[in-house]
């Protein structure tokens, strides 16, 4: 198996593998209703979720870092983590791109914070919509298309350039992983139909997605179609087993806990039968 003869388990990724927002009602010490109607008012007065992340901390007096930190420990990776007797480490945030998940795992990788006898690397593969950018000051960052106002970078991070960077950055990870004898999963968390194109919603108007005629569409498949040969199954997701009817939908869009709590069972049982 996989896990075998591991002591760690370390995660990459965005919000969906952080734990961000499942637990936010608890911070705020209200019920899950009326923490998802602050966010309705919240965002009916055009104020990012950002902002009420920062009304959250504040709220709870916590620092981002505790806040990340608590998020992280209801999420499917620590739940996944405890079920296969491994520390849970978790490098993912809210909305990061997968390129700047690469960053954080050459990081990670050259300060001796990774070590391939005793690591499992998780890489949580999200939706292409997100590109890495810096600020003047050199601090690394993602833009999340149609989330934020337009701005000047989004000139050059075309629907193009931003599925070049999308693969390109798994690529990266894996084959990192690879050269340097660490064990990896790269696993969907959202349906991989979402993998192969740009659409989140159609109001959107910074990124409707590639068209099929386009002459790198086929390259790009087939590269995922490869990096998808390293999932614990390409076809389970955070959402595969969740149903929003049922079990409830956070104000901010993301899945309940009990969804992480799904997921983590479902990818602990293909694990444990693999051997």
């Amino acid at each position: 198996m996989i896990h075998e003869n591991k002591k760690r388990m370390l995660f990459f990724g965005c919000s969906f593998t952080s734990g961000h927002e499942i637990i936010d009602h608890e911070f705020l010490r209200i019920s899950f209703d009326e923490c998802n109607r602050l966010k309705e008012e919240h965002l009916k007065k055009n104020k990012s979720v950002g902002e009420f992340d920062q009304f959250v901390k504040s709220s709870a007096n916590i620092t981002n870092d505790q806040y990340n930190d608590l998020s992280s420990k209801r999420s499917y990776a620590a739940k996944l983590s405890r079920k296969l007797g491994l520390e849970h480490i978790n490098y993912a945030e809210p909305g990061l791109a997968s390129e700047h998940s690469v960053l954080k795992l050459f990081d990670a990788f050259y300060s001796g914070q990774i070590n391939p006898e005793t690591d499992l690397i998780f890489l949580g593969l999200t939706t292409p919509h997100r590109y890495l950018f810096f600020t003047e000051d050199g601090l690394a960052l993602t833009k999340v298309m149609g989330h934020l106002n337009y701005s000047p970078e989004d000139l050059h991070y075309n629907d193009y350039k931003i599925m070049q960077s999308y693969y390109f950055a798994v690529e990266n990870f894996k084959n990192f992983c690879a050269f340097h004898s660490i064990d990896f999963i790269i696993q969907p968390i959202v349906n991989k139909g979402l993998l192969l194109t740009g659409v989140v919603q159609p109001e959107y108007e910074l990124f409707m997605g590639i068209d099929d005629n386009w002459r790198y569409t086929s390259l790009f498949k087939k590269m995922l179609v490869d990096s998808l040969k390293y999932s614990i199954d390409e076809n389970e997701t955070l959402v595969s087993r969740y149903k929003p009817s049922i079990h409830g939908v956070c104000g901010f869009k993301h899945p309940t806990e009990i969804a992480h709590e799904f997921f983590s069972e479902a990818l602990y049982e293909k694990i444990t039968r693999s051997n």
